[in-house]
C-alpha cells in the first residue's frame, strides 16, 4: 500500500506517517521507483501501535523511541526491555516543586516490601513516580496512608497476574513486547475510565437516597 492509503487505514495524518518514518519510529517502505514506496500490514501495526501509545497512553516521542528500539532489539532479554519501555512510561512528574513528605515517600518503599515485590528495581522510574504522586496528592489533598497504598497495592498485584494470561504465548517474541506494552497504555485507561463510570453510578445513587430517604 502507497503511504497515502496506510495512513487511512491507520486514520492518522500523511504528515504523521511522514513524521514517524523521519524519526525512524516507522521502518521504511520498499522503493519502487524514485519518490514511491511500498508499505504492507507490519508497518500499519506498528502505525496503530504508535497511536495507541501516543492517544491513549500519553506517551511522548522520546519514549515512542525508547520502545520501539526495545522492541527492534532482538539480542537483549525480554525483562530488560520491559523494564526500559516501563521507565520511558513513567516520566517523573513535570512539576518539580510539589510538597515534600518524606514519610510518605518512604511509605511507597515499605508498601512495595510488604508486598514482597522483591524483583522491583530501586531506581524504577515508577517507584519514583509513585512516590512523587503520592506526596502530591497526600501531604494535604488526600487521605494517602500505608494502608490505602496497601489496599491498592493488592488490587495491582490481582489485577496484573489477571493481565498475565491474556498475553497470547502463540505469538514471537516482538508480538509479545509489543502486546505489552500496548495493553499497558490501553489497559490502564480502561480502568481509569471503568472506574470514573462506577464513581458516576454511585454518587447518583447517593444523590437518590438523599432526596428519597425511604
Amino acid at each position: 500500500m502507497l503511504v497515502s492509503e496506510l495512513a487511512d487505514r491507520a486514520e492518522v495524518p500523511v504528515a504523521t506517517v511522514k513524521y514517524y518514518l523521519r524519526e525512524g519510529l516507522l521502518p521504511p517502505g520498499d522503493m519502487t521507483g524514485p519518490r514511491r514506496a511500498e508499505y504492507d500490514e507490519s508497518h500499519l501495526r506498528r502505525l496503530r501501535i504508535l497511536r495507541a501509545l501516543r492517544e491513549v497512553g500519553g506517551a511522548s516521542v522520546s519514549a515512542l523511541q525508547v520502545i520501539v528500539d526495545a522492541v527492534d532489539d532482538a539480542a537483549r532479554p525480554t525483562h530488560e526491555l520491559l523494564c526500559e519501555m516501563a521507565d520511558a512510561l513513567s516520566p517523573p512528574l513535570p512539576e518539580d516543586d510539589f510538597p515534600s513528605d518524606p514519610e510518605l515517600a518512604r511509605s511507597v518503599d515499605a508498601t512495595i516490601e510488604a508486598m514482597g515485590w522483591t524483583d522491583v528495581r530501586p531506581d524504577a522510574a515508577a517507584r519514583s513516580r509513585l512516590a512523587e504522586v503520592v506526596q502530591l496528592g497526600g501531604a494535604e489533598l488526600l487521605t494517602v496512608n500505608p494502608e490505602i497504598l496497601g489496599y491498592y497495592a493488592h488490587l495491582a498485584d490481582e489485577l496484573c497476574r489477571a493481565e498475565r494470561e491474556f498475553v497470547d504465548p502463540t505469538k514471537d517474541r516482538r508480538g509479545m513486547l509489543e502486546d505489552m506494552v500496548v495493553g499497558e497504555a490501553v489497559f490502564g485507561e480502561i480502568l481509569a475510565l471503568f472506574r470514573r463510570l462506577a464513581h458516576e453510578h454511585y454518587d447518583a445513587q447517593r444523590q437518590l437516597k438523599r432526596e428519597d430517604p425511604a
